[in-house]
Formats: C-alpha cells, sequence, structure tokens
C-alpha cells in the first residue's frame, strides 16, 4: 500500500511539471460520496456528486431507492448506470478520457477502475416551488440537484482509497445540476447539465465529452429473470434528428407494461479562445461554425457488448480506445465505396440493435458523444446538456405481442416528450441555434433565457381524511396565486378532481388510470364548465394538528370498498388564450396524489369483533397480484396495537403479525409492487400474504386465529377458510 501511494504522488508531481494539476490545496479537498433521488414529476432518477448516474444494484433490491423508473412506483427501470465521460488531447500529446462510470458488472465501488471523478461538494437540493423546504429564487426547476467533482484527488475523500489512473488527469472540475419539474408535460424527463471548467494550468484540445449508460429497461417486480437474462433482453435505437438513444423491452416475458427510456443530448455552448465568444455547438449550426473555420459538430453514438463481440464491437478499454470510439461513427462511411452500401450498413445495425434483445442477444452499452471542441483553455468552461426521457408506448403497443415493435407510431408519446424536454432546454431560442434572435425575447431582459415555459398554476396542497367508505378531501388555494413566469400574470382558472377505480392498481400505472369525476372553475369566460367555487369552498377555513397547512376547499368521495386501493389527485389548471390560441395548462397529477385504502379505524375496547376478508379466501382473489409473493388478505377491526396470531386447527402456529395502527403502511409484497409510499391505510386494518412465518404456501384448509390488545389484553378469536 506504501509503495502504491508514493507512486501515485510521484505521477502527481510529474503532472505538475506539465502544468497538469491542480494546487494541493484544491486536490486535497474533498466531500463523502452522495446519491440522491430526483423524483419531483413522474420519474425516479438517482443522481451522484461522483459523475455517474443510476443505482446498479436495483434488480436484486427493487424495494430500494429507483435507478431510472418511470412511472414512479411502478417497478419499470431503465437503466443499470450511466456517467459522464470526457475525453480530450492534452498538452503532453496524451489522449486521455475521464470516465464517470463504465462498464462493470458491480457497478460503482469505491476506487474502482473507470470511476475517475471524486466528490468535491456534497449534493445540495433548491427549488422554485414555495411551498417546498428549499425553495429559493435561484432554483431553475422544481427540484434542482448540484454537486461538484474533480479528477484530480489522489485519495477517495475521506478514506484512503487511491483513486484510479492518477496518470490520465485532465484538472478537471465538473459542477453538475439536474432539473425536474412536475407539469403534465415535463415529469417525463430529468435534464442534466454539466458545466466542465479546466482547472489546469494547460489547455485541452479536441475535446469529446459524452454520456455512457447501460440502459436496461425490465420490470424489476415481476421478473424472474437474473443475471445475464435479466440484461440481454433489450431492444436498442437512434433517433438522429433529435440526438437520442433509445432502449426498450424487447424480449422480456414478465407481466409489465411497455416503455420507452432514452438518453438525448440537448446542447452544448462552449467558448472559442480565438475570439473569446461564447458559441452554442450542436449540428443546427453545424454550417455556421464550418463558415467560421470551426469543426462541425459530431455526434456519435456508439456500442458495444458488454462481454464478447468483435473489432469495433468490443468493450473499450484503453483511454485511447475510448477516445477512438467517441470520435468515430458506426458504421464508417470512409469504409464503404459507395453511398448505398453505407446506407445499407447503417440500416442492418439499426435493425440488429432493435432486434437482438428478442433472441436473448441484447446487452449492448452505449455512449453518445459531442465533439470535437477544438480547444478548451485553462479556466475555461465547456457545457453540455443532456435529458433522461421516459415514454409509455401507446395503448395499441401494449401487452406481450407489443414488446418488440418499434416503430414511429409505437415511439410517438417518446418523440412528443423528447421535444418537451428540447423545448424546456431551448428555452427562448425557439429556433435552436443559441442565439436571441428578434421576437424571441418573450420576457424583454434582453437575454438569451433557457428553461423558460409557461406555467400551469401550482399543485394545491391536498390532505386526504379517510371515513367508513368515505374519502373527504381538503385542498388550498396556493394555486391562485400563481404567477406565469412568462406572462407575468395570475392566471387561476379552476380545480379538477381525479380518482382511480378498485383494481386500476394491477396494470402498473395506477396514474395513468386515474379518471376526472369532478371539475369547478370561474364562471364568466370561455374556458371550463363555468360552474364557480363555491360548491366546494368551505365557509372558514380548517387546520389540523401537526399540518401546517390551512385547507380552503373540501370534496367528499362516498361509496368506497374497504380493501381495494384509490387513488386521488388535485390539479389546477388556466384560462389560457382563446383568441391567441393557447391552450389552458394544467397541473401535474403526480405532485399531490395520495393513495387510500378505506377501510375500518383502529377500535377501542368493545368497539367491534375482529374478522377477515375475503373470507373465505380464495387464491387469486380480485386485488391480487400475479404471483404467490404477493396475495393479500386482511384482518380489520383491529385495536391501535395488536398482536395477531394464524394457526392450524390443530394449534400450530403459522404466522404472526405485530400491528400498531400509528405506523402499520403495509408490510408484504403487495405493497411493494402496487401501492407506492405516500398511501393511507385505515389504521384498524392488516395485510396478511397468507405465507408462513417461513415464507411457506398455506394449503386449503380451515384456520384459527387470535388478536391480543396490547394495550388492554383483551384477546378475540376467529376462524376463516382458504380455498385454492
Amino acid at each position: 500500500m506504501i509503495r502504491r501511494r508514493r507512486t501515485l504522488w510521484v505521477a502527481l508531481l510529474v503532472l505538475c511539471s506539465l502544468g497538469l494539476c491542480v494546487p494541493p490545496s484544491a486536490s486535497g479537498q474533498g466531500a463523502p460520496f452522495e446519491e440522491r433521488v430526483s423524483d419531483v414529476g413522474n420519474v425516479g432518477l438517482t443522481v451522484t456528486n461522483s459523475g455517474f448516474f443510476g443505482r446498479s444494484n436495483v434488480r436484486n433490491n427493487p424495494t430500494g431507492p429507483p435507478s431510472f423508473e418511470y412511472p414512479l412506483d411502478s417497478g419499470v427501470e431503465h437503466l443499470f448506470e450511466s456517467g459522464l465521460w470526457v475525453g480530450a488531447l492534452r498538452s503532453d500529446g496524451i489522449v486521455t478520457v475521464r470516465t464517470g462510470a463504465q462498464t462493470a458488472s458491480g457497478g460503482y465501488s469505491p476506487g474502482a477502475s473507470g470511476y475517475e471523478f471524486a466528490p468535491l461538494t456534497t449534493i445540495r437540493e433548491r427549488s422554485s416551488l414555495p411551498s417546498s423546504d428549499v425553495f429559493t429564487r435561484a432554483a431553475t426547476s422544481h427540484q434542482d440537484f448540484t454537486s461538484t467533482y474533480v479528477d484530480t484527488a489522489a485519495v477517495l475523500p475521506g478514506t484512503f482509497i487511491p483513486m484510479p489512473d492518477p496518470q490520465g488527469q485532465l484538472g478537471a472540475k465538473v459542477e453538475t445540476t439536474t432539473f425536474a419539474w412536475n407539469f403534465p408535460f415535463t415529469e417525463y424527463f430529468v435534464i442534466a447539465n454539466f458545466d466542465i471548467i479546466n482547472i489546469s494550468s494547460a489547455p485541452w484540445d479536441s475535446v469529446y465529452v459524452g454520456f455512457y449508460n447501460d440502459m436496461v429497461v425490465r420490470n424489476v417486480n415481476t421478473t424472474q429473470d437474473a443475471g445475464g437474462a435479466f440484461f440481454n433482453k433489450g431492444g436498442l435505437g437512434y433517433l438522429d434528428s433529435l440526438t437520442t438513444i433509445y432502449a426498450f423491452n424487447a424480449g422480456g416475458q414478465e407481466e409489465t407494461i411497455n416503455s420507452y427510456g432514452a438518453l438525448s443530448l440537448l446542447g452544448a455552448e462552449w467558448r472559442d479562445p480565438s475570439t473569446g465568444q461564447q458559441r452554442f455547438f450542436y449540428p443546427t449550426v453545424a454550417d455556421e461554425l464550418a463558415a467560421d473555420g470551426l469543426p462541425r459538430p459530431q455526434v456519435n453514438p456508439r456500442w458495444w457488448k458488454f462481454s464478447g463481440g468483435t473489432d469495433q464491437l468490443t468493450r473499450p478499454s484503453s483511454d485511447e480506445e475510448k477516445y477512438r470510439r467517441m470520435r468515430t461513427p458506426f458504421p464508417n462511411p470512409v469504409s464503404y465505396e459507395t453511398d448505398q452500401e453505407f446506407e445499407q450498413a447503417v440500416e442492418d445495425w439499426f435493425e440488429r440493435l432493435r432486434t437482438d434483445g428478442q433472441r436473448s442477444d441484447g446487452n449492448w452499452i452505449n455512449v453518445i458523444p459531442i465533439g470535437p471542441f477544438p480547444r478548451v483553455a485553462p479556466g475555461d468552461t465547456l457545457q453540455v446538456t443532456y435529458a433522461f426521457v421516459s415514454a409509455l408506448k401507446p395503448e395499441e403497443f401494449q401487452g406481450q405481442a407489443g414488446k418488440p415493435v418499434d416503430n414511429a407510431e409505437s415511439r410517438r408519446l417518446l418523440v412528443n416528450n423528447i421535444d418537451w424536454a428540447r423545448r424546456t432546454y431551448s428555452g427562448e431560442d425557439n429556433n435552436y441555434n443559441g442565439r436571441l434572435d428578434a421576437g424571441e425575447d418573450v420576457n424583454g431582459n434582453g437575454r438569451l433565457d433557457r428553461y423558460l415555459i409557461p406555467e400551469p398554476p401550482r399543485s394545491p396542497g391536498l390532505r386526504v381524511e379517510l371515513e367508513a367508505g368515505t374519502a373527504v378531501l381538503y385542498w388550498d388555494r396556493t394555486a391562485e396565486e400563481s404567477i406565469d413566469p412568462v406572462t407575468g400574470t395570475q392566471d387561476f382558472e379552476g380545480y379538477r378532481i381525479y380518482r382511480t377505480d378498485p383494481g386500476d392498481d394491477l396494470g402498473g400505472n395506477l396514474l395513468a388510470e386515474a379518471s376526472l369525476i369532478a371539475q369547478f372553475d370561474e364562471p364568466g369566460n370561455r374556458t371550463g364548465f363555468n360552474n364557480g367555487l363555491d360548491a366546494i369552498r368551505l365557509d372558514e377555513p380548517v387546520t389540523f394538528d401537526g399540518d401546517p397547512r390551512t385547507y380552503h376547499y373540501r370534496f367528499e368521495v362516498d361509496g368506497l370498498l374497504s380493501g381495494w386501493q384509490y387513488l386521488f389527485t388535485v390539479t389546477a389548471f388556466d384560462e389560457g388564450d382563446p383568441d391567441a390560441g393557447l391552450t389552458s395548462f394544467e397541473s401535474s397529477r403526480t405532485a399531490n396524489a395520495v393513495r387510500v385504502f378505506p377501510g375500518t379505524p383502529p377500535q377501542g375496547q368493545n368497539d367491534g369483533s375482529v374478522g377477515v376478508y375475503p373470507n373465505p379466501y380464495r387464491v387469486n382473489a380480485a386485488w391480487d397480484g400475479g404471483s404467490a409473493r404477493t396475495r393479500r388478505l386482511n384482518f380489520y377491526n383491529l385495536p391501535p396495537r395488536a398482536e395477531i396470531r394464524i394457526y392450524t386447527l390443530a394449534g400450530e402456529i403459522i404466522a404472526e403479525l405485530d400491528h400498531d395502527a400509528a405506523t402499520y403502511q403495509g408490510d408484504i409484497r403487495w405493497y411493494d409492487n402496487f401501492a407506492g409510499t405516500e398511501r393511507q391505510l385505515p389504521g384498524g386494518e392488516h395485510s396478511w400474504d397468507i405465507l408462513s412465518q417461513n415464507g411457506l404456501d398455506i394449503a386449503t384448509g380451515l384456520y384459527l386465529f387470535t388478536v391480543k390488545d396490547l394495550d388492554t389484553g383483551d384477546v378475540q378469536e376467529g376462524k376463516f377458510a382458504i380455498i385454492k
């Protein structure tokens, strides 16, 4: 260990002599490794402060944080791991590529080869939502995560673990910010912006920036595949006009909704050292850059096999090979004598990527790079922006038959969501040329503003109170105080109330099943029902203990069935401008969605007899999932604190359940698969998965149970039947 550390310091001294390192005070700073989840929309994405994204062990631990999940709480994941790549020619003539992640079967581990950025700061969160605990006017989105990391650390901060490949340092500091919103048109993506700063004393030449990714689209809750079988079912593709790579589940047999995961290159900005001018660097301005004697931006998506493959399809191991992959297209047009041969090779290549997963041969890795930026001078910043984008396949491409389908129609929603990511990024830059042209300065401040989009009113703060067979919805009036950032006007029209029906949760995307059950909006205009708000407005606002909000509206939904899951959400919408053809915008259904399970509240002494439903229980009850681990039987009329025991007729204890109404949120696999984290249970009920204490199936028969009130010591008895 001592010899290795001495070698590292000698290498650093050599780099410093070439002007490729930063002062010891900068390289010695650091922060512990952190990861957070961007989840304000309908996407859950794990972000880190070390240059990579995703959670590689999500297959083995599906109940933990998501990797790149869409829809939220569906179990449908789209990513193993991804990371930033920065490649350049150093002043000493050495080609180096600094990587935030690379192909590794276990994903990230401290000090592992290919994880070459060390955290300089922790992850800081901020929000443009006034209701957020981290609200600040400096925030860009509803959920910003910012962090900084460097490639100049000798050891992982806070440890004695050497960082890999110190000889390959560029002297790079990267400030990363992710942006996410909960608007209906933005909740499908998370934008990741990278400010890559040359903190060395020497320039970088012929720079390429790429985003490495291992996209895997599988439902981690329902798949039975593990190991290589989990990863080899992918179908892949590339949308050239949108500079977007995408993946889908082409060959998996599990029960799941069919979706796309995508990584889209949105744009780049770079300062030309020869003129000092900030330039937009993207294919849309290629002719303009070429006319000024600068390189045309190249986007060269490259794929290789996780293992195996030949020639250009093998895993790149050296920096030289990684750089060559980013620089060189595949198929390479210079390898073909005619345009027709090249076009046929491209068609054949993408057909292979699209269909390999159907033959369990789809374990492909990808990098999507842009370059070459001619030179990045010391102190200069190179900015590159990507977006993680997701989408469902349209309804006609759901089901097992729709899995392998990939065409313009099946990608319709994906393209729409990518377009919204691009519109969000471009802001006032309507023609995507990186300049503020005539007529584009909508807010009149004289500069090009990105991330400037029309906004619906803010989502109301929602609270749901459960009563017997009834859900009572309360919400506040924050939406009515919203100011549109583009028009600068207070634009509120009304509220819409949505709800799901029993059994909708088994489809895997409960939010999408929510249907409109009521709408109330301002009278006297051409938008909405013009029925007013009086029917839902409280005479006096109400508050609840422990809840800081004040609620001004109330809506009651009755006729709910015990034990079933219902989702409620209340949105706000604006008036729009019918004369100008401006559509009315509606707030997110995701932001305040609440899942509730009607049933009996906790029972006091002598309030009611405990019981079981359904009784008899027949296997594959209407609310059960598709496996033996996702069954559910409910005990009801329970005391606030209780011990439940289930016996055979011979008196053998099969299972013991501990119930605490104050903390119980469902502790069986059914809730992991079909219920989100924001759920409310009635307090007097407890679910059992009909498995023994050792996880074994229970046979058909008659069973006994006891419920002991832990506060009074009283014991009640009962029986139920299981029929298979």
